[in-house]
């Protein structure tokens, strides 16, 4: 949808057809994001903030953003608006159905649906199929972040709404790094999801659970006083295996099974607006298609180090992120996980954090790296 908006948006002379199961536009995931720049799609911003709550084992604070802001586009909105664009272009199609796989011939892709029709296309850019089997190794460290989410309406004021929660650790939650992240739409409307960092998805009744705690713990409401409108749930890579760029030949790989998420933070949104645009582009002037970026290698060997410590250590995680928030303002971290920083801005986030953990990581992964290839071999 963002690539056949910035195609519609260039002037696109060729044809197009946009496939997807359900056109609907309905509000199931809300994806948020920060920039310093003019928002991408900013007529459907649903929110914006510019402080937030953050919790971490004996530290509560506000955070204070000044050259970034944080906002908040709805699911059903955005396709709502891109249906719109494009709807009116002869050039353009949608198609709801259901896709069954994707090959190619020497000159062409090909897309077979369910009702055994195929489509040929000079290029086909799809975001449906993990191509992560055909990946050239598995993930050291496969974490998930996985979250289920209640938008609730309550009886009385309750938040604020020009603050937002980025986080609330949960500091005695065992199976994994846990947390409460809350958007406020409004005085007595609000998205809270209980979101967890580790290998193993949780019974749906565990974040049900824990979202009615915090609701009485942080507001004092029992689950009588508040409506819940909404569930939205998720499950998100955190995870340091390579995506190929593409599912074949002209097939290229958008979105999430591109790699575009980040892997420290589960976010993706932003990633996905800065590459389809440039993909589109590229296909504007008849170009090739550019292929999906990869960070760069200090940027994935950061990821790695907090993967490591996301994975073997809840202490030492909330202990990271804790200072990391405490020492730094809340521009510089964004602009950190971002990776929009220099070398030394970077050795000045790193030193700001405890040390022992990440040269637990270093080490670790050194000998990861160097591990012999035969598994019979014996040091």
């Amino acid at each position: 949808m963002s690539l056949a908006y910035y195609l519609a948006e260039g002037g696109y002379k060729g044809k197009v057809l946009i496939v997807d199961s359900a056109f609907a536009p309905i509000n199931d995931k809300t994806w948020c994001f920060w920039t310093k720049d003019t928002p991408p799609f900013k007529d459907v911003i649903y929110r914006t903030w510019n402080k937030a709550y953050f919790s971490a084992l004996d530290m509560q604070t506000f955070l204070y953003l000044n050259e970034y802001s944080y906002y908040c586009i709805r699911s059903g909105d955005f396709k709502e608006f891109v249906l719109r664009r494009i709807q009116s272009l002869p050039n353009f199609e949608i198609l709801e159905e259901n896709v069954l796989d994707f090959s190619s011939n020497s000159n062409k892709a090909i897309m077979l649906t369910k009702n055994s029709v195929s489509y040929l296309a000079d290029y086909i850019f799809q975001s449906i199929f993990d191509p992560s089997k055909r990946a050239p190794r598995k993930a050291k460290y496969p974490l998930i972040q996985h979250f289920l989410g209640y938008e609730i309406h309550t009886e009385h004021d309750v938040f604020d709404p020009a603050t937002f929660t980025l986080m609330d650790f949960d500091n005695q939650f065992d199976d994994g790094v846990a947390f409460m992240y809350v958007l406020p739409f409004d005085h007595n409307r609000a998205l809270l999801e209980f979101t967890v960092f580790s290998e193993e998805l949780l019974e749906k009744g565990v974040y049900e659970d824990k979202i009615e705690e915090y609701m009485d713990s942080k507001f004092g409401l029992h689950h009588t006083e508040y409506k819940i409108e909404r569930v939205e749930y998720g499950q998100i890579p955190m995870h340091d295996q390579e995506y190929p760029p593409t599912y074949g030949k002209n097939i290229i790989n958008l979105g999430m099974v591109a790699g575009l998420t980040k892997p420290s933070t589960g976010y993706t949104f932003l990633k996905v607006q800065e590459y389809t645009k440039q993909l589109a582009d590229a296909l504007i002037a008849k170009q090739k298609p550019i292929l999906p970026p990869k960070s760069s290698f200090r940027y994935r060997f950061y990821d790695l180090l907090l993967l490591h410590i996301l994975s073997t250590s809840t202490e030492d995680s909330l202990a990271v992120f804790k200072d990391l928030f405490k020492n730094n303002s809340f521009d510089k971290v964004f602009s950190f996980l971002s990776e929009k920083t220099n070398f030394v801005e970077d050795l000045k986030i790193m030193s700001s954090v405890p040390s022992l953990p990440f040269l637990k990581a270093i080490t670790q992964n050194l000998k990861l790296k160097n591990k012999p290839k035969n598994k019979n071999r014996t040091a």
